[in-house]
């Protein structure tokens, strides 16, 4: 993982001993700073007679927790956002204390007991979303986005970033809205921390959600190649001209058509439950997607575990692909764009008028 962001994770009892330092960002140098900084804090607390909570240096900064008988130290560049900051340091410290109140209370000086801390803390790292962050912030590929936003599981904008020029701010809430419904839908058909997923719309941009235990990440990038002109031609075709030219496609394990009504129009079964929540991210991305962009969203892809759904919403009808297998945005945007290059070039005889009274 790297280091740029976040550059030191330290816990030290209220007389400066240090109990854990975490491995990954540590320098052999903890007792020399453990007492450096308990000095500080116990001359700010004497003198104005306040808590420290923050220690500003030239080019990082210190953030300091306090709780019964522990400081945790969470030391971070100048370029990680403060409140996303504060929200990593308190969930990694909220996990510290609950995991270890017990030593604590108990503790005799063998801090050997906290070792196994090392391999929670990266983990809790990695459920903030903090690799990801650090990719966005310093990589070139975060800088390439649109925009992208890193929300609290309460839905609240951590951090709120735009690359695009004129970039419509209000878009932030959309975001929000597609955070908690793909919560909502992956938290119904599995584990949610692993939950991901993508809306592409007419015009070429590519919404992404992922779902981490401890945040929820949406961004947005802009793919020339899935600009697509034909969608109307699918209008015309029939239920099983779609599922051949899908299921040619994108080799599914399961694919059905349903008309606006949810009603497959090869069955005449109603959808199913779990296919009603994932179609809830429709309704969220549909309202916002056309508040943005110019053409509504054409294709939806759910991660999750080791399963996928994809759904391609038409103009009149809704196809349903289920994988038994993860996929990857990269050849959902091959695939996408091999479909719809295919329907322009295909003419149907079936007027679309004959279509809708169906």
């Amino acid at each position: 993982m790297s280091q740029v962001l976040i550059k030191r994770i330290l816990i030290i009892t209220e007389y400066g001993v240090p109990i854990f330092d975490y491995e990954e960002y540590g320098r052999d140098d903890e007792v020399l700073v453990s007492g450096l900084l308990t000095a500080i804090l116990r001359f700010v607390e004497e003198t104005e007679k306040e808590k420290l909570s923050r220690l500003l240096l030239e080019e990082s900064q210190f953030l300091v927790i306090s709780k019964d008988s522990l400081i945790f130290i969470f030391q971070i560049s100048d370029e990680m956002p403060g409140d996303y900051a504060e929200y990593v340091s308190n969930c990694m410290f909220e996990k510290f204390m609950k995991k270890y109140s017990k030593q604590i209370k108990d503790f005799n000086g063998n801090v050997s007991i906290f070792h196994d801390f090392q391999c929670r803390c990266k983990e809790i790292l990695l459920e903030c979303g903090a690799d990801i962050v650090d990719v966005l912030i310093h990589d070139q590929e975060g800088r390439n986005l649109r925009a992208w936003c890193l929300l609290s599981l309460d839905y609240e904008p951590l951090i709120v970033r735009a690359n695009a020029p004129n970039y419509n701010i209000d878009s932030f809430t959309i975001f929000q809205v597609l955070g908690k419904s793909v919560k909502k839908v992956t938290s119904k058909l599995a584990n949610y921390s692993k939950g991901t997923c993508f809306h592409v719309t007419h015009n070429g941009n590519v919404i992404q959600t992922i779902i981490l235990p401890h945040a929820i990440i949406t961004t947005e990038s802009f793919v020339e190649e899935l600009k697509v002109k034909g969608i109307k031609h699918f209008k015309t075709k029939t239920a099983q001209q779609l599922i051949k030219m899908f299921t040619k496609t994108y080799t599914p394990d399961s694919i059905d058509v349903y008309s606006k009504n949810l009603v497959s129009t090869t069955t005449q079964k109603e959808i199913h439950d779990d296919q009603k929540f994932i179609l809830d991210l429709f309704k969220a991305a549909e309202k916002g997607f056309q508040y943005l962009f110019d053409s509504p969203t054409h294709l939806q892809i759910l991660n999750y575990d080791e399963k996928s759904y994809i759904y391609v919403k038409l103009i009149n009808r809704t196809i349903v692909m289920e994988f038994n297998r993860t996929i990857s945005v990269s050849t959902i945007i091959e695939l996408t764009k091999k479909v719809f290059e295919e329907a322009i070039i295909v003419k149907d005889d079936i007027p679309a008028a004959v279509l809708e009274r169906q």
